[in-house]
């Protein structure tokens, strides 16, 4: 009888060893196929030591993952008696050599977990491993190995190696075997056997999910390890196949129960089969139970599978070969057999076949080719996604037809690199197309050698992967890379790549120019730490890093760096960190501009807005901005005072107007000089517009500090200036305002004379009681407005002088604001009244007309003089509405009067124009506008404008007057006398009438020389043409001399006051004659 021991799962392998070598032949076609094999040849594998094998399976049977490898090289290491067994994966250089890296994932030394390490795989033994698939060095590794320093510090002088492979033949690392003594060459055979029987396994560890290690042997994919079981015979009455007379010892080894048990309980064997088998069984022995002595072969045994229950509950497979023998003491037949233990037998049968099952199922839902074929290229077998791929049939496809499909470039190609690999006993790789007539079908075919006992090479099994989509990718990513690289090579802005601790990787052309390279090469060479080499501020690569690392790229980093040069210039970077899968930090990449001439432009437009284009100087915003500052540090600071200078030029106008806008300029520049040399570090001047100036003296003892620096400037500025060969002589009125200092420093001091203003302080406080005066500042608006005022006291005070602004000053300041405020007002609430002061003929003695006066009815203090409130409104710009409505009710009131009384068909009506309405762009339509809407006969309107006004700007004044004429009404000049006509002009201008200045009228009987400038001037006006009308008459004395003089007209306070327009009418209505 065939005795099988063991048997055990290795992979798909199934191994079997016999007893003796002849025994194989004894077994019979069912036993054969049931231990897997096809054909009576012995298994190189049958050499093996079985214990060695059982030893490592039983090791690794479980294992998965690092768990595997640590069992597999504990196992290897211990099994096979070597000194160190290492199981590494390949990894990636990081210094981009050609030499790979192998990270050791398991290392087992004199029985021992080794700590894991990575290692260089150059001049070692590793890298022939990889390199020819397995490698062994059986002795003197040192001197084979001379620059591999491990087997002189370890001392081991053997090695034996395997590469582990993918599916697509790359390698992913190895198993390696070193040894302290020589390995002889039946080791060395049977552990290059060994390991490759494990590779494999290794290999799908390495790669999990990859079937096609399961593709390379096809032809052996099921085959259980065997060893001969243990055998129960027994002998039982042929037709009481249940009843055991007699049983061998090993059945208590099996099933638990003793040979006594046996004999006591006859039936005990029938109790113990599955009942969900025992049915069968009894069906199965019948056969041999009922057959007559003639039909009973005895070459036929009754072959029966069959569970049976252990004592200890544990379920085993039998099978049962039993057979009719004669025996001759009883003259009857008995049933003879034996019991072979086949649980694992069975158990690797069933996972054989769910294994065949999957991998038929993988077979069809797998998306590759899988094909058989000998070593001269003859397909012996293709699954249908072959077919696909190929396009060809079955039939067309086996033996050499395959080659017909492929494409005509590649066909020598593809059959010269399997002739090479059959002769060579390689591994087969290779990508190639298949022509499918409209289309081109890219594979990459792999393939592994099925080698013969005799070394021979019988063919080869492997797959077809359509890499159709992936060749079509590497070329659209090759014309993406060669874009890529074109723009690198060619982009305006550098393109870079540096590592973490601060070397390019990689830089383009632009990126060498904008440093100053000759070259990305020299660039890369040449910095080798950017914190130290590039960075002007060594600091602004680690703000670099740490925003990076904060957002993971950053935009628009703008950093002053080196040239090569030494130079520096200004960059502005965008840069991103790249990361692996695994989240660690490769390098960085991005771009550079030199945005140094940008950085200028910026910092000269932020100049420029916080600076005067003109002089250099601050502008206004900047010291408004500097004044807060000051504010704030005073708050927090008791003994921090400051001081405000404002500066306004005297007479620059006329400067300006004379000499022109060029000279002007360049005084102005002048002054700035002298400013700037009279002031401490930490102070500023300003120019805030115009003529005006602003000093911010900080840190000031006392008031004495400020009013010693205005002493200085005016000193400095009353120098004469020399521009453009004129010599120009200024001067200027300085206000001071100081904060922060002790009250009693804030009072007017002494020597400050009093002056008449505008707007009394008596006028301000009455008018205006619920004003609150602000001693302390929060706002620089405040502080200006307050020096601002100290300055115009300075000019009213007589130029060329300083102020020190004091409470009265703000009183006065904040009464103008609420009188600009009540202006406003003022023609919404109707509170304006004209009243009218005769204009006599002094030949006739006769009302000729009349002029026209403004009156203001204040809500709260009723009659404000105009005197009071017109410069406000002239200096608002107020007084342009009000002169409109001023010039329509007059033009009413005379149109009124003319219908009234029309025997005074001549009377006129004189209106003043101001200096804002004369600059008004409309304003002749206006006028024009007044006159149809109120009808008036333009003759009967007199414009009075002030000879300054006029003399302002002579040529458009010529201009305007001109167009004012067009209109037919009358122009006089105002004050005249007062100004600065040029009499070489007056005659240019169309006016109709001068106006002598009350001034020269009131004095003339006191003074001949004013009495010889009236004479002058009626003298004047009689040679143009002009009538004359003398202003302030109040005496009998001064009418006779007018009269003796032969002046046309008159008027004032002795002929009438002002009067409104009931008393006017009246006055017209009565016919008065002086």
């Amino acid at each position: 009888m065939l005795a099988i021991k063991n048997t055990r799962q290795l992979g798909r392998l199934v191994f079997i060893f016999f007893d003796k070598p002849d025994n194989y032949m004894n077994a019979s076609e069912s036993e054969t196929q049931l231990s897997g094999c096809n054909h009576p040849k012995v298994s190189t594998a049958a050499q093996l030591d079985e214990d060695l094998l059982e030893n490592i399976l039983a090791g690794i049977d479980r294992a998965t993952g690092p768990e595997f490898f640590d069992a597999l090289v504990r196992h290897l290491e211990s099994a096979l008696g070597v000194r160190s067994v290492i199981a590494s994966k390949l990894v990636k250089s990081d210094d981009r050599t050609s030499c790979p890296k192998l990270q050791v994932i398991s290392f087992w030394s004199d029985r021992q977990r080794q700590p894991n390490f990575e290692c260089d795989t150059a001049n070692t033994p590793e890298a022939m491993a990889i390199k020819q698939g397995m490698y062994s060095c059986p002795d003197n590794l040192l001197e084979t190995f001379p620059q591999d320093h491990r087997p002189l510090a370890t001392g081991v002088c053997s090695f034996l190696g395997v590469s582990l492979t993918n599916s697509y033949g790359k390698c992913l690392g190895t198993i390696c075997l070193f040894h302290d003594r020589p390995l002889a060459a039946e080791k060395v055979a049977q552990f290059r056997l060994i390991l490759k029987i494990f590779a494999s396994r290794a290999s799908a560890e390495l790669e999990r999910g990859r079937l096609q290690a399961q593709l390379h042997t096809v032809e052996a994919k099921y085959c259980a390890l065997v060893e001969q079981a243990p055998t129960v015979t027994y002998i039982s009455p042929i037709n009481s196949p249940s009843i055991k007379l007699e049983i061998s010892a090993q059945i208590e080894t099996l099933l638990g129960y003793s040979v006594a048990q046996w004999e006591a309980d006859p039936q005990l064997w029938l109790k113990l089969v599955h009942p969900d088998d025992r049915d069968r069984v009894l069906v199965e022995s019948a056969t041999l139970q009922f057959t007559d002595e003639e039909n009973i072969p005895s070459n036929q045994p009754i072959v029966s599978e069959y569970r049976a229950i252990a004592r200890n509950g544990k379920v085993l497979w039998f099978r049962d070969r039993a057979i009719a023998v004669w025996d001759e003491a009883s003259q009857s037949f008995i049933r003879q057999g034996a019991m072979f233990d086949i649980t694992e037998t069975k158990v690797t049968a069933n996972a054989l076949l769910e294994s065949e099952l999957r991998y038929y199922t993988l077979e069809k839902i797998l998306p590759v080719g899988i094909f058989r074929a000998d070593a001269s290229g003859k397909c012996l077998y293709v699954n249908e996604r072959f077919l696909e791929m190929v396009g060809l049939t079955l039939r067309e496809t086996l033996g050499e037809g395959w080659a017909i499909a492929l494409h005509p470039k590649d066909r020598d190609g593809v059959l010269q690199q399997w002739y090479r690999a059959v002769r060579q006993q390689l591994p087969f790789q290779l990508e190639y197309r298949f022509y499918q007539g409209d289309r081109t079908i890219w594979v990459f075919s792999q393939a592994v050698p099925e080698i013969a006992k005799t070394g021979e090479v019988l063919g080869y099994i492997g797959t077809l992967t359509d890499i159709t989509d992936r060749k079509q990718a590497e070329e659209g990513l090759q014309r993406a890379e060669e874009k890529y690289r074109s723009i690198f090579e060619n982009a305006s802005e550098g393109i870079f790549q540096t590592t973490p601790d601060g070397r390019y990787l990689s830089a383009n052309p632009a990126l060498a120019k904008i440093y100053g390279y000759d070259s990305p090469s020299e660039l890369i060479a040449q910095i080798q730490n950017i914190y130290r080499q590039l960075y002007v501020e060594p600091n602004r690569r680690t703000e670099f890093l740490r925003a990076i690392e904060k957002h993971s790229s950053v935009s628009e980093f703008e950093s002053q760096v080196y040239r090569a040069d030494g130079t520096a210039i200004w960059i502005s970077e965008n840069a991103r960190s790249v990361r692996d899968a695994g989240g660690i930090l490769l390098y960085f990449e991005g771009t550079v501009e030199d945005v140094t001439d940008r950085k200028i432009t910026k910092e000269k437009l932020v100049h420029d807005a916080l600076h005067d284009i003109l002089t250099g100087l601050p502008n206004r915003a900047l010291f408004m901005e500097r004044l807060s500052e000051a504010i704030e540090l005073s708050k927090h600071h008791d003994d921090f005072w400051f001081a405000v200078l404002f500066i306004d030029l005297d007479r620059f106008k006329v400067v300006n107007d004379s000499l022109g806008h060029l000279v002007g300029d360049q005084l102005l520049i002048a002054i700035a000089g002298r400013l700037k040399i009279c002031l401490r570090h930490g102070d500023t001047v300003a120019r805030l517009g115009g003529d005006e100036f602003a000093i911010l003296l900080n840190n000031i003892k006392d008031r004495n500090d400020a009013t010693h620096v205005a002493e200085r400037l005016q000193t400095e500025l009353s120098e004469p200036f020399y521009l453009n060969e004129y010599q120009v002589f200024s001067s200027a009125s300085i206000g001071i305002v100081c904060s922060g200092l002790p009250q009693h420093q804030l009072e007017k001091s002494g020597d400050t004379n009093d002056i008449e203003t505008d707007l009394s302080t008596d006028f301000a406080n009455s008018a205006f009681p619920n004003i609150q005066l602000q001693v302390l500042y929060d706002k620089p608006e405040e502080l200006l407005r307050d020096a601002d005022a100290a300055m115009y006291h300075a000019k009213a005070s007589g130029k060329a002088r300083h102020e020190v602004f004091d409470l009265s000053m703000h009183t006065r300041a904040v009464a103008l604001l609420q009188l600009e405020n009540d202006l406003r007002h003022a023609l919404e609430r109707q509170e304006f009244q004209l009243y009218y002061q005769p204009i006599i003929c002094l030949t006739s003695g006769t009302i000729s007309g009349f002029e026209a006066l403004l009156q203001w009815y204040h809500p709260m203090r009723g009659l404000v003089a105009t005197a009071d409130f017109m410069s406000v409104a002239e200096e608002t710009k107020l007084i342009i509405p009000i002169g409109w409505w001023m010039m329509r009710s007059a033009c009413l009131q005379m149109q009124q009067w003319h219908q009234q009384f029309p025997e005074h068909p001549n009377l006129t009506v004189s209106v003043n124009l101001s200096n804002q309405q004369f600059k008004q762009p409309d304003l002749i339509e206006r006028i024009r506008e007044i006159l149809q809407e109120t009808q008036l006969n333009p003759g009967s309107l007199k414009l009075e404008i002030t000879e300054s006004v006029i003399m302002e700007n002579a040529e458009s004044a010529a201009s305007v007057l001109g167009e004012l004429k067009s209109l037919e009404v009358q122009l006089y000049i105002d004050d005249f006398g007062t100004g600065y006509s040029s009499l070489t002009r007056l005659h240019t201008f169309p006016t109709d009438a001068l106006k002598i200045d009350r001034d020269f009228v009131s004095r003339m009987t006191e003074d001949e020389g004013n009495e010889a400038i009236v004479q002058t001037i009626l003298i004047l006006a009689g040679h143009l043409g002009m009538n004359v009308i003398a202003e302030g008459i109040e005496t009998i004395e001064q009418l006779n001399l007018l009269r003796a003089l032969q002046c046309e007209y008159g008027q004032g306070y002795f002929f009438s006051k002002p009067v409104d327009s009931k008393t006017a009418t009246m006055l017209v209505a009565s016919k008065p004659e002086w």
